[in-house]
């Protein structure tokens, strides 16, 4: 939406940049046609005509100084979002691909051998968490339609912040590893359907960039009248040029063709509209001595 309308934008200054391209021209011919028929008056005229005529040259060129660096700028900015909408369509394909392939390779296996229970349930028990996988990537993608057409609709609720987070993660893996410096007493006003997807993005991207999935600790403090939460990591951490960028959406970090992690480029960016939606804010930030820490501050 954003895009489409700097799109717009855009194209009506370049038209208006061409309207006066033409109006300009013409207005010129008629006063050098004017400037000849005078020429031969008094001096001074015709000095006070060449000034006019220069400073209206100076003033388009000066307008298409300006239609030039807006066409550009957004000429840049959907190169850039094309790259990323590619990336995005490689990473699905493959989050897709992977899953699909390895649910059909384990129930092959339970047709075509005769296994052992204990076998059994374990390959079972892969394919429950492949589908899982696709059903998380297939929901992601569902919400950032409903963030994009504004079809959110929250349905806030006072939550005790330790017991909501703590709830959440441990659903998810790794959750033996992580630990909370969070008062017993902070209470959240939160929407939870919608807030637990903010949790666990955060928390599953920790983990993705976290090589010993170890260190990551999730805190909560009262700020005056906001609440501010943290996830912190001792990952690999976020360049500082990228900490930004980051939340775009399809943005990820270097090039999808050479990338080791795994990921879509939309987790980040659905927590920042969710948190947006909440009134509230989040950023990155370094951890020291190594990792990041995502900060989110919500009003009370």
């Amino acid at each position: 939406m954003t895009t489409k309308k700097a799109h717009n934008r855009s194209l009506l200054v370049f038209y208006l940049l061409v309207g006066y391209v033409v109006l300009q021209f013409s207005w010129w011919a008629y006063h050098i046609y004017t400037l000849a028929q005078e020429v031969a008056q008094e001096e001074s005229f015709v000095q006070r005509k060449i000034m006019m005529i220069t400073g209206e040259a100076l003033v388009f060129f000066l307008i298409l100084a300006v239609g030039v660096y807006f066409v550009r700028k957004t000429f840049n900015k959907e190169l850039e979002l094309a790259k990323e909408k590619k990336n995005f369509i490689l990473s699905v394909t493959h989050e897709l691909k992977t899953p699909i392939a390895s649910s059909k390779l384990f129930a092959e296996t339970i047709l075509s051998r005769d296994i052992s229970k204990e076998k059994r349930d374990d390959i079972l028990d892969k394919i429950i968490k492949d589908q899982t996988r696709l059903e998380k990537l297939v929901e992601n993608i569902l919400l950032i339609s409903k963030v994009e057409e504004h079809q959110l609709h929250l349905e806030r609720e006072k939550v005790n912040c330790h017991e909501f987070i703590e709830s959440v993660i441990k659903g998810l893996d790794f959750s033996e590893s992580t630990n909370f410096d969070i008062d017993a007493k902070i209470e959240i006003k939160v929407d939870r359907f919608y807030f637990t997807s903010v949790i666990q993005n955060l928390h599953e991207n920790a983990i993705k960039y976290s090589q010993d999935k170890i260190g990551i600790v999730w805190s909560a403090q009262q700020l005056g009248n906001s609440i501010c939460i943290q996830i912190k990591d001792q990952g690999i951490g976020v360049p500082l040029n990228q900490r930004e960028k980051i939340f775009n959406l399809f943005h990820r970090i270097g090039d999808e063709n050479t990338r080791d992690t795994k990921g879509t480029g939309v987790g980040l960016y659905i927590v920042q509209k969710i948190i947006a939606l909440h009134n509230g804010t989040i950023k990155a930030k370094e951890n020291q001595p190594q990792g990041s820490i995502f900060e989110i501050e919500l009003p009370q």
